[in-house]
């Protein structure tokens, strides 16, 4: 059995490296299968919930909604698994939420800094809040891609798609050392 996961992990963290590297080689691409994985989610999660669904009805875990909301969620993960323009709609969507959130943070930063160099000045040390123009020189780095990334959601649609890329390599080396250390 310990043989099988070894060969099972390996083969599994190959495959998870090869993904990683495509998705690394196109980034772009990978960013707008999103929308597809949203879709493939909510129809996985409907199947599931209508198969156990007298069970768990049974158990006093679910009623009619719950069946019903399954079929909802049935139908609409079809539609947007069929639609390009709705899963356009969600990287998209995705993406301007990223840019937003950058931006958000960027602000936060300097407010942050702000509140340190104000610490700095009240304290007069070298050691209390000394680095504030750190916290500040990142927020303006994060208040300008974020400015960047709504204007052009393109830059965080590559850079979210490089991050997936990264991830999936890691958790493939990972996979691999986990099942040769076993």
């Amino acid at each position: 059995m310990k043989n099988l996961y070894k060969i099972v992990a390996l083969i599994f963290g190959i495959i998870m490296i090869g993904g990683g590297i495509v998705c690394l080689a196109s980034p772009g691409l990978t960013f707008l299968t999103i929308g597809w994985i949203v879709g493939l989610a909510m129809v996985a999660d409907a199947i599931a919930n209508i198969v156990t669904w007298s069970a768990r009805r049974r158990a006093g875990q679910a009623d009619g909604w719950t069946l019903a909301g399954a079929i909802v969620s049935l139908v609409f993960g079809i539609v947007l698994l069929t639609s390009d323009i709705l899963q356009l709609s969600i990287d998209l969507f995705i993406a301007y939420m990223a840019a937003l959130w950058i931006l958000t943070l960027g602000i936060f930063r300097l407010i942050k800094s702000s509140k340190l160099h104000q610490i700095h000045k009240e304290f007069d040390t070298e050691v209390v809040a000394k680095n504030w123009w750190i916290v500040m020189l990142s927020g303006i780095l994060l208040v300008l891609l974020g400015v960047l990334s709504l204007m052009n959601p393109a830059i965080t649609m590559v850079a979210v798609g490089t991050m997936i890329g990264i991830t999936i390599l890691i958790a493939g080396i990972n996979l691999i050392a986990t099942a040769l250390a076993a």
